[in-house]
C-alpha cells in the first residue's frame, strides 16, 4: 500500500515539473486496461479472486475507518457509501488506481469520487482546481502536502483545466471585459485566478452549485454576480442580456453538445454570439483524449449517457477541423442577420507528457 509520503518520492519529489513519461502506464493506462478488460468480461471481478478480494477487503476496512474518524455522516451514510465503494471496487482497475493513490489517506481523494458517483459536475470540476470539500463537506483549499495536490499538479485533465481558468481571467484582464456570461460555469473556477470584482458576470448552470454566498462572499462583488439555474439553451429567453456581453465563453460544455445529429454545437454558438455586443468575443473549447482521460471514463466512471457519447476527439487536428466545419454553420446562419464571426487561431494546450489536452477556439462578432 502506498502511503503520500511514497508517492511523492516516486513523483519525483515536489520539484519535478512534469511526470516522468516512462511512468504514464503505471499511472494510467494499465488501471484503464484492466478496466476495459473487466467491462469486457475478460478478467473476473475482484471479489472473485482469493488475492485481490483480500485486498479489496482491506481498501473498505481502510475507507471505513477513515469515514467513521474523519467525516460527520452517521452510521447509516457511511454504510451507503461503503456499499457504493464496494460495488465500484469489483473493478480490478478502480481497486488499483485506490492503492496506487493511496485514495483513504486523503479527504479529497475520496470527495472527488463521492461527486463523480453523485454526479456533480461542479463539486468535481472545484477538485481540479485543488479546492473542494473534504469529508465533513467544508469547502477548502487542498493542503499542499495532501496526495490529491501533489497528484493535482501532474494529471493532464487538472492541469488542462486550471489554465483555461486562468487563462479567461487574464483576457477579462487584459481587455478590459465589463460584462460577461459563462455557459455551463459551474462553481465558476475562474474566479479563484483573481477575477475581478466589478465584472458583471451572469452563469448559466442547470446543475447543482454551491450557494452563492459560499462562491462569491465579498458583497460587493456578489452583487455583480446573476446565476440562472437553467439551461444555456434558454439564454435566449433573457432578452436583457442580447447585444451586451463582451465575452461570452464555454469551458468542458462541447463534450455533452451532439453536432452531427441535432447540430447542438452550432446552436450553443450562435446562443453565445446572440448575447455579444458587436466586437465582443467567444471562447470554447474540444476535449482530445490522452490516456488520462481514458482512465477518468473507463476506471474512475465518469457520469455519462452510452445512449450520446462523449464529444472527444483523436487528435488536435480532428478537433480544429470539426471547429471549422462548425463555424461555417455558424456564419451561414449568421449571414442573413449580416453578421459574422471572426475566428482566432486556434489553442492548442499541450501537457507533456499526456499530449495535447484541449484544443481552445476564440470568435469575434462583428455586424456589418
Amino acid at each position: 500500500m502506498q502511503s503520500a509520503w511514497s508517492i511523492k518520492e516516486r513523483f519525483g519529489g515536489v520539484d519535478v515539473l512534469n511526470l516522468p513519461p516512462e511512468m504514464i502506464s503505471e499511472w494510467a493506462t494499465s488501471q484503464s486496461e484492466l478496466s476495459k478488460a473487466y467491462k469486457a468480461g475478460l478478467i473476473p471481478a475482484s471479489s472473485m479472486e482469493e488475492s485481490t478480494n483480500a485486498e479489496k477487503c482491506s481498501m473498505l476496512d481502510r475507507v471505513r475507518e477513515t469515514l467513521i474518524e474523519r467525516s460527520n455522516l452517521s452510521s447509516e451514510e457511511i454504510e451507503e457509501r461503503l456499499r457504493q465503494i464496494d460495488d465500484h471496487l469489483e473493478d480490478p482497475g478502480l481497486l488499483k488506481n485506490f492503492q496506487y493513490f493511496d485514495i483513504p489517506s486523503s479527504d479529497f481523494m475520496l470527495g472527488f469520487y463521492f461527486a463523480v458517483w453523485d454526479r456533480r459536475i461542479a463539486d468535481v470540476m472545484g477538485y481540479l482546481h485543488n479546492y473542494g470539500k473534504d469529508l465533513k463537506g467544508v469547502m477548502r483549499k487542498v493542503p499542499e502536502d495532501d496526495v490529491w495536490f501533489l497528484m493535482s499538479r501532474y494529471e493532464g485533465m487538472n492541469i488542462n483545466e486550471r489554465k483555461k481558468s486562468a487563462d479567461i481571467v487574464k483576457f477579462i484582464t487584459w481587455n478590459g471585459i465589463r460584462q460577461a456570461t459563462s455557459f455551463g460555469g459551474g462553481d465558476i473556477p475562474e474566479r479563484l485566478y483573481g477575477m475581478p470584482s466589478k465584472l458583471k458576470l451572469t452563469v448559466f448552470d442547470d446543475g447543482p452549485v454551491e450557494a452563492i454566498e459560499d462562491l462569491f462572499p465579498d458583497l460587493e462583488q456578489r452583487k455583480n454576480v446573476n446565476y440562472i439555474h437553467e439551461s444555456l439553451s434558454k439564454a435566449l429567453e433573457h432578452t436583457d442580456l442580447i447585444g451586451t456581453q463582451d465575452l461570452v465563453w464555454m469551458h468542458g460544455v462541447s463534450m455533452y453538445l451532439n453536432e452531427n445529429e441535432r447540430h447542438e454545437m452550432t446552436k450553443a454558438i450562435l446562443c453565445g454570439v446572440a448575447l455579444l455586443s458587436n466586437g465582443g468575443y467567444m471562447k470554447y473549447d474540444y476535449l482530445v483524449w490522452t490516456q488520462s482521460m481514458h482512465r477518468v471514463i473507463d476506471t474512475q466512471n465518469w457520469p455519462y449517457d452510452p445512449r450520446n457519447p462523449m464529444v472527444i476527439f483523436d487528435t488536435e487536428g480532428d478537433a480544429i477541423k470539426q471547429g471549422r466545419e462548425t463555424l461555417k454553420a455558424v456564419n451561414a446562419q449568421l449571414a442573413e442577420k449580416n453578421i459574422f464571426v471572426e475566428t482566432l487561431d486556434p489553442v492548442v494546450t499541450l501537457v507533456e507528457p499526456w499530449g495535447v489536452t484541449s484544443v481552445r477556439f476564440t470568435i469575434r462578432k462583428h455586424v456589418d
